[in-house]
């Protein structure tokens, strides 16, 4: 009987794997500094790393910074991945206390978290998650020069250990793409944002040219767009506007239930007019708030208010668009905008908040279901910026955000998104187990055939009978 050459170094390749993963017992040990008071009153942060770690982290010291009367340390952390993180910290609250997590490039910034707006348990312990950013500063603030306990600030990765595996994002961020296109939505308001996006309108009366959102850029999704009309298409005091997402909250609510049931997008990135000048500011925050300005029309103000009954007043939810790498790729397209996230503000407690949080809201709600929506948030476009340029910047947000989103695209068991499973596949996974290589997104969905939440052995296991045809 002939044995395949496949099969022999299968076989070879899962005997290899076992006798490396089973009798290793390496626990896991997360990234740990320490702040530690001297009497020179500067706070140094002593870094513990486990050799096995896949971290490169430099840490650099300065004397405190007074602000509103508080001694405040900053520390600024380089990473050699943009792997998210969560960032543990204890002992380091009294009552005006505050943490902050800065953006170390353009000063960008959450928090403050502190005892007044932050939950922790009994051991006086704040988690924060979802930091992605390889550079950025720590800064802690705080009243006191001695400490009855050193304050810890932990770093842990997204990763787990030879023994459990490497652990997998929870799998609400994924999706498998059907026989359509799914469709990405954007709305306008007042110009340039209609005009930037009227090609991508399937009303022919809106946009005569035809529409080109079909398969846009072969990229496999479609990009379809609603906005306002203004008697003068270049106005400045534009009003309310007619036809499409007329601007007034009631208006405005109404057509963006009834489009988002026809659309189903697994997208939404809502834009309207900012401040009079060339920035493309990518907003972070809105809320569920009740002290909106009024529109143009009675009743001026949003029925019901909150717009969202489902929460509390002035609930906060937040964007999930890729934020930096659409502001670094705008950045770097030199066509003179400034583009920057705004962290900490808000979108204006206006329409364009209004949309913003709906588009989140809408998002939030429809994790789960059958036609999920996995990103939204909201754009500031600066009213000085011309229709052209306005486009293109449009155009390098959409294709940042279709990125984010191929990353969520996957087979199981395709690791090498060549469509077939095999050999090639089975080699990639023990190298993501052994930490030779680091998985992207998909690739992560993809190893983990079980579904449990990690990549182990048991997956190797489940490939090898797939490869096997068992």
């Amino acid at each position: 009987m002939k044995i395949d050459k496949h099969f022999i170094l299968i076989i070879k390749l899962a005997v290899f794997v076992s006798s490396i993963i089973f009798p290793q017992k390496i626990p896991y040990n997360p990234p740990i500094t320490k702040l530690v008071n001297h009497n020179d009153g500067v706070l140094n942060l002593n870094l513990q790393i486990q050799h096995f770690v896949n971290t490169d982290l430099s840490l650099i010291n300065f004397n405190p910074i007074q602000k509103n009367k508080l001694n405040c340390y900053q520390t600024p952390i380089n990473m050699n991945s943009s792997q998210e993180i969560e960032i543990i910290i204890e002992n380091a609250f009294n009552s005006n206390n505050e943490f902050y997590y800065i953006r170390y490039i353009n000063n960008g910034f959450l928090g403050p978290y502190n005892l007044s707006n932050q939950i922790k348990n009994e051991n006086n312990i704040l988690k924060i998650n979802g930091i992605k950013p390889t550079e950025f500063t720590i800064e802690y603030c705080t009243e006191m020069n001695q400490f009855d306990k050193n304050p810890t600030l932990t770093l842990v990765r997204q990763m787990g250990d030879l023994n459990n595996g490497i652990l997998v994002q929870s799998n609400s961020n994924y999706w498998k793409r059907n026989l359509e296109n799914p469709t990405v939505l954007v709305t306008g308001f007042w110009p340039p944002t209609n005009e930037m996006i009227r090609h991508f309108s399937q009303n022919s009366d809106l946009n005569p040219n035809g529409w080109v959102g079909d398969d846009w850029e072969n990229r496999g999704f479609d990009i379809v767009s609603y906005f306002p009309e203004f008697a003068e298409p270049d106005c400045n005091d534009c009003g309310m506007g007619f036809g499409d997402l007329e601007v007034d909250y009631q208006d405005t609510s109404d057509d963006f239930w009834i489009i988002v049931d026809e659309v189903k997008p697994i997208a939404i990135i809502t834009f309207s007019r900012g401040f009079i000048d060339h920035s493309w500011e990518l907003e972070f925050n809105f809320y569920n708030r009740t002290n909106w300005y009024s529109d143009y029309l009675d009743p001026t103000l949003p029925t019901p208010n909150p717009p969202d009954e489902s929460v509390e007043n002035y609930f906060e939810r937040n964007s999930s668009l890729p934020l930096e790498e659409i502001e670094n790729a705008v950045e770097e397209a030199e066509l003179g905008l400034n583009a920057y996230i705004d962290w900490q503000g808000d979108p204006g407690h206006f329409v364009s908040e209004f949309m913003g949080y709906h588009g989140a809201w809408y998002r939030d709600i429809n994790q789960e279901s059958e036609n999920n929506c996995h990103i939204a948030g909201h754009i500031h476009v600066g009213g000085l910026i011309d229709w052209e340029t306005a486009t293109e910047a449009t155009h390098i947000t959409l294709r940042k955000v279709i990125d984010h989103l191929d990353q969520f695209d996957y087979i199981l068991g395709d690791l090498n998104e060549d469509m077939l499973i095999n050999i090639q596949d089975l080699l990639i996974m023990v190298q993501f187990i052994l930490g030779i290589q680091d998985p992207t997104i998909g690739q992560s969905f993809a190893s983990d055939i079980n579904i449990d939440g990690t990549i182990n052995i048991q997956d190797i296991i489940i490939l090898i009978n797939i490869i096997l045809g068992n």
